[in-house]
């Protein structure tokens, strides 16, 4: 039998009652700062077995501004799996709405999945790249991994690092909340395209940074050049891992996002993190010779859908 919880109090019982708690997905405040709550409504499904205590959650919320269901904190997190036995996974697919979308599931975890039920493999088929590093590999110093590079491509990248730091940039690590500052960046490179145009977005960023600055996760680095910051990073050290969340810079100086994501991993060194990841999509990544692993997302009907944004 699956039920459904809409209450916040009891979500939260369930969530801990589940959580494997082992990544920064896994937390509740991390994952309810990326909750909307005027357009976000809670919708767990529970799965229980006869008079037994449940044994199986999917955390959805139902997204009524896009008219779409989906697992908590949307499609920022990557690498994720769901909270249930295999064998219920087919009864939970026939629980969910039209127009539910689960993203970026692990693949490993998928693949365990569609084995056993090779049914739903159309309904798998999105697919995206997760970036990550893993600093022991080039002994804690990332100029080791540049000199694998191939010749010509070190010779460049070495070549824009050292035209940037010519304008002798200010690098400072903190735990400040710079969370204006990246939207103040990344709207003044991509204007009314900029995702963070929409306050919606420009306030979840703020109540994530929040949330990581009160916890005591947030790894704040910001690069000053000719007076003023022109760069932020905005990164989470969960345990011994680090996500490179946000970052941006001003493009009007040629290489500053190269220093700053080569900053972002050298600081991952100096803490000596297990891995650092920088979280899907974007070919530099894979310029920069990152490792990769496939997350799927799970439609239901198969995608791909159009988002449907409601009135």
């Amino acid at each position: 039998m699956i039920r459904t919880e809409t209450g916040l109090n009891e979500c939260r019982k369930l969530w801990e009652m589940f959580s494997p708690g082992e990544d920064a997905w896994d937390d509740w405040d991390l994952m309810y700062a990326f909750h909307d709550q005027d357009k976000h409504r809670l919708n767990f499904l529970v799965h229980q077995t006869g008079d037994g205590p449940p044994d199986g959650l999917v955390p959805l919320v139902h997204d009524t501004s896009k008219n779409r269901f989906m697992l908590m904190a949307g499609s920022y997190p990557d690498g994720r799996i769901l909270w249930l036995r295999n064998e219920d996974f087919p009864e939970f697919f026939e629980q969910f709405s039209d127009r539910t979308v689960l993203f970026d599931l692990r693949q490993s975890y998928v693949n365990e999945l569609l084995q056993l039920y090779p049914q739903f493999e159309a309904n798998f088929a999105e697919l995206d790249m997760r970036y990550h590093m893993v600093p022991s590999e080039f002994e804690f110093d990332f100029n080791k991994h540049i000199d694998t590079f191939e010749r010509e491509k070190k010779q460049k990248f070495l070549y824009d690092l050292r035209n940037i730091r010519k304008r002798e940039p200010e690098l400072r690590w903190s735990e400040d909340n710079e969370a204006d500052l990246f939207i103040e960046l990344v709207n003044r490179n991509f204007g009314a395209e900029s995702d963070y145009a929409d306050e919606s977005n420009a306030n979840e960023l703020r109540r994530v940074i929040g949330e990581l600055q009160k916890s005591g996760r947030l790894k704040t680095m910001t690069i000053e050049i000719d007076g003023a910051k022109q760069a932020v990073s905005l990164s989470l050290q969960h345990g011994n891992k680090m996500i490179a969340l946000y970052a941006s810079s001003n493009n009007e100086y040629n290489n500053l996002g190269k220093l700053l994501n080569v900053e972002t991993i050298q600081e991952a060194c100096r803490l000596r993190v297990d891995e650092v990841s920088f979280m899907t999509g974007m070919k530099w990544k894979a310029d920069w010779r990152m490792k990769s692993e496939p997350c799927h997302t799970m439609r239901k009907p198969p995608g791909p859908w159009p988002d449907a944004i409601l009135p």
